[in-house]
């Protein structure tokens, strides 16, 4: 049975963040033209595994290539900031180490059928990259991953 309520959906939601394995020493890196003609455009992509696909993984399985992976891409891992001076310039990603997001949470009343059988608005409720950019920039995650994990 699928609930009409999306927020009774999804439950036990933990936060954490992934950082770059090795420190970036607080490089700053320029926005190009399109980066800015881009903002608060998402990429959304959602991958569905069958329960036999991921038995016996853990989320740190998950987490721990992504230390490495943050390495070579290491702005995912920054924050958008903008020139102290008002009008000085244009906003730029200070790549602090902040880290991508993760967001786990359980999902204990559906399954992936019933879950792809949800309307985009509902299933869209439900996901972590929702929420936007803000109000403060400087402590938003520029990557949201989120783990949904099907019990039933």
């Amino acid at each position: 049975m699928v609930s009409p309520n999306p927020e009774n959906r999804v439950s036990g939601i933990k936060l954490s963040s992934v950082v770059p394995a090795k420190a970036t020493g607080n490089q700053d890196y320029e926005l190009k033209n399109i980066d800015l003609a881009m903002k608060l455009h998402y990429i959304k992509g959602v991958y569905f595994f069958n329960r036999e696909a991921v038995r016996g993984l853990t989320i740190f399985d998950l987490k721990r290539p992504m230390f490495q992976l943050l390495d070579i891409f290491y702005t995912a891992s920054g924050r958008i900031r903008r020139p102290e001076t008002a009008g000085a310039g244009r906003p730029f990603i200070k790549c602090n180490d902040g880290g991508v997001r993760i967001v786990e949470a359980f999902c204990d009343d559906q399954t992936i059928a019933e879950w792809l059988a949800m309307d985009h608005e509902s299933r869209d409720d439900c996901l972590a990259y929702g929420s936007e950019l803000g109000p403060d920039l400087a402590f938003s995650p520029l990557v949201f991953v989120q783990v949904i994990i099907l019990v039933t």
